[in-house]
């Protein structure tokens, strides 16, 4: 019943948003020839409008959370309206006076008011909802995201999964120290397509003992670090963003560097090295060459000194400048990294140093971070943690931004290695 009324609705503030928006263009005096296309065809306007919210699935019985509902309803009317334009351009004859311009503000104006509605009638039924599942007996409520509506379940055994169909996260709160049991966990959670969150000390664990290769678990999660769908979203989009318009605007010295570098040493230009990420993946880290080739054939993995032999004379600028570190900006447009982060580590000193690991890898590794805007590039791995724990639990979009600015005096006094 819930979902029929809001059909009904829905179709109600489609036409309402049209007319709001003829006002918006025109005012009172609306021109009847303009006007007349609308009059003509506002029932199958709302039938396109309807597939499209199906499809996007505005009707849901169910929603995890306001941003989910809007993501949708978003999608959704952003389908319709192109559909809609495309019309006026393909039946000329039938929609040449229908203005465009009508098209683009009801867009707007259709987002805010089905939002508002639709949003306020599924709170108060109890549609806005997200069911957990807790796996242990621990109390997590401090944990949990307050800005949703939880409904959350205990069970003491993995196999109970299967009672519960409709769920959205399932939470580890219990030690899995049984392989077969782990397996069992992988293979139901795969099943039911649902989110999967570690508690901390039992992410730290697993995560651990993954990275020494004990188990394959690959797709852990955690409350530290972890934002809402809204605040993660915002954070890859201004990655992306800035990611491409730096490449964009760097290309001139991106190419000169490269030159100068060939130029100067044998070899290839970029040095790509193995990095540990997210939750102890790993993945191909992108830097401009700044050493002689082969700098570890005779030594293996060690970290850079102050007065490194194996530094070339333009790597050595590269390195002060930072403008060796200008590849990894394709390393966060593939996803890899973020502009902010704990920066990555080589697999080999991850095993060798438990600071390293278990919650600082909760989040993706970063271009810069706390630690380098201290003035702290080459602290000691426990020292480093201390920084990165501090940026892990105060994650935002905000201070991202804060980093990046504080990062800009730091790269112009050379502060970097």
């Amino acid at each position: 019943m819930i979902r029929i009324l809001l059909l009904f609705i829905n179709i109600i503030l489609i036409n309402v948003a049209f007319l709001l928006s003829f006002l918006i263009r025109y005012g009172t005096d609306i021109p009847q020839v303009n006007f007349q296309p609308y009059k003509e065809n506002f029932a199958f306007l709302s039938l396109m409008y309807m597939i499209a919210f199906v499809v996007e699935k505005v009707f849901k019985n169910r929603f995890t959370s306001f941003w989910e509902l809007f993501k949708n309803l978003f999608t959704a009317l952003f389908i319709g309206t192109f559909f809609s334009i495309s019309l006026v351009y393909v039946f000329r004859s039938q929609w040449s006076k229908f203005p465009s311009s009508v098209f683009l503000i009801s867009f707007p104006v259709g987002v805010c008011l089905i939002f508002i509605c639709n949003g306020f009638i599924l709170k108060a039924t109890g549609k806005i909802k997200k069911k957990v599942i807790i796996i242990g007996r621990e109390n997590i409520a401090d944990v949990l995201d307050k800005r949703s509506f939880i409904e959350s379940h205990h069970i003491d055994r993995i196999e109970d999964l299967l009672k519960f169909g409709d769920i959205d996260e399932v939470v580890i709160c219990k030690r899995i120290s049984d392989d077969k049991q782990l397996n069992l966990l992988i293979y139901l959670l795969l099943k039911l397509k649902v989110n999967v969150v570690f508690n901390p000390l039992i992410y730290a664990e697993l995560l651990s003992a993954s990275i020494l290769e004990k188990n394959s678990v690959r797709f852990l999660a955690t409350f530290m670090g972890r934002k809402s769908d809204c605040e993660e979203f915002l954070i890859r989009a201004f990655d992306t963003t800035i990611s491409l318009l730096a490449l964009f605007l760097l290309v001139p010295l991106i190419a000169v560097v490269s030159l100068i570098i060939k130029l100067t040493s044998s070899g290839p230009v970029f040095y790509k090295q193995t990095r540990v990420a997210k939750d102890g993946k790993t993945f191909t880290l992108y830097k401009f060459k700044t050493m002689v080739n082969n700098a570890e054939k005779h030594t293996g993995p060690v970290l850079a000194t102050e007065n490194d032999p194996r530094v070339t004379r333009i790597g050595r600028f590269l390195r002060t400048s930072r403008i060796d570190e200008i590849p990894q900006l394709f390393n966060v447009m593939r996803g890899d990294m973020s502009l902010v982060g704990p920066r990555p580590e080589r697999p080999h000193f991850v095993k060798r140093h438990k600071a390293l690991r278990e919650i600082r890898l909760a989040v993706k590794p970063g271009l810069t971070g706390l630690a380098q805007i201290r003035n702290a590039y080459d602290l000691h791995p426990r020292h480093k943690l201390k920084y990165d724990y501090l940026y892990i639990q105060r994650r935002s979009l905000l201070l991202n931004l804060y980093i990046l600015m504080k990062t800009i005096p730091v790269v112009l006094r050379k502060k970097g290695r």
